[in-house]
């Protein structure tokens, strides 16, 4: 690719060599015709050089109009050689010029769906190349921008969609309660803990919601230490293992028998496991089984919680850590705003470690998580 600067002085040059052998030319034909035409043309031509005084030969008239003629000539070879020239150059930098300003209109009318062509000279090029990265750069963030208006539409549809059943319910007991239709303590009690227990479910959905506003402004605050991560995990197993059963699940629980140790926050990766753990259980299928490992894994430890449930279709697996993915639970009876998994991404990263999913559609899902151990 050309440079500019390169092409300026080429141009110059140019014009100087061209200019120089057009008068040359133009001199030396002027001369030949004076010669030919004039009667001792050759001699009055040396005579007229040597003296400068064609006047007193009696024929300046006419030497006078040659040289007017020459000056006339060689003046207009000059300006028509310079203006070629001139023309070519700006005609290339005119036509970069026009595409930019054509960019920045349709960038102004709100147009990013082009691009910006490359241009012969190296500067120009750079220019068009930095102006086709500001289009890109802004057609990204529109389309983040279009993707988060989305994002906050369908968090609105899914939001009063799993608050409006637990609050119907709520609303449905109290009035019982208000009438008189618990009219016995066991019935009371049956009322109070159904309402408890959508109360929960309600308030699970505004700690989602306020977490994941936390992460998405950056705000979210961690209190960092020493976790053992084996005793975390055995614990999960235990606090799960009633409500598994209860659902007729089986857990297996396969922990490394050796304490390893993370940098964490304790709370938020328990938060991260008990969100993993109600997918499985949540996701299941009647008798199936849900599992808890831990094995060592370099200089991390490597976490798999799974299930044998519905599984994922393998065109969802990327979407999954979407802050809003539900994937086909708006179709079925199974329930969640498809927070959860976004907000375990982000905790994950935040511990500098790793999340990933392995699905297979009517088997079965596994979740894994690396997270690096403690430097001694």
């Amino acid at each position: 690719m050309k440079s500019l600067r390169g092409r300026f002085i080429k141009t110059t040059i140019l014009m100087a060599i061209i200019s120089t052998a057009l008068v040359v030319f133009v001199t030396l034909l002027l001369l030949f015709v004076f010669s030919v035409c004039e009667p001792y043309g050759f001699e009055r031509i040396w005579i007229g050089i040597n003296s400068m005084k064609a006047e007193s030969h009696g024929d300046g008239h006419y030497f006078m109009g040659y040289i007017v003629l020459w000056a006339i000539l060689a003046v207009g070879m000059v300006l028509l050689t310079c203006t070629f020239l001139s023309a070519k150059l700006s005609r290339d930098m005119l036509k970069a010029i026009k595409e930019l300003r054509q960019a920045a209109e349709n960038i102004k009318e709100g147009n990013l769906n082009f691009e910006v062509m490359a241009c012969k000279d190296q500067e120009l090029n750079d220019l068009c190349n930095s102006f086709d990265e500001i289009r890109k750069q802004l057609k990204a963030n529109a389309e983040k921008e279009l993707r988060s208006k989305e994002e906050r539409n369908m968090l609105m549809a899914n939001l009063s969609h799993d608050m409006r059943t637990p609050i119907t319910t709520i609303k449905g007991y109290l009035e019982g309660i208000k009438d008189g239709v618990a009219n016995s303590p066991e019935k009371l009690d049956k009322y109070l803990d159904t309402i408890y227990s959508k109360a929960i479910v309600l308030q699970k959905l505004v700690d989602n919601m306020a977490e994941y506003s936390e992460l998405e402004l950056g705000k979210m605050q961690y209190a960092f230490e020493f976790v053992n991560i084996t005793e975390l995990l055995n614990s999960l197993g235990e606090d799960y293992k009633t409500e598994v059963q209860e659902q007729g699940l089986e857990m297996k629980v396969s922990i490394l028998s050796e304490e390893l140790t993370v940098v964490g926050d304790k709370s938020k990766l328990k938060r991260v496991f008990d969100n993993l753990v109600s997918n499985a259980i949540k996701y299941n299928k009647e008798e199936g089984t849900i599992s808890i490992s831990m094995e060592k894994e370099r200089n991390g430890a490597l976490i798999c919680i799974s299930d044998t449930g519905k599984g994922i279709k393998e065109k969802d697996i990327n979407k999954v850590f979407d802050g809003f993915y539900r994937g086909d639970a708006a179709r079925s009876n199974i329930k969640g705003n498809g927070l959860g998994l976004g907000i375990s991404k982000q905790i994950i990263e935040s511990h500098h470690g790793k999340i990933w999913i392995k699905s297979e559609e009517n088997v079965g899902t596994e979740v894994f998580i690396y997270l690096p151990l403690r430097s001694y």
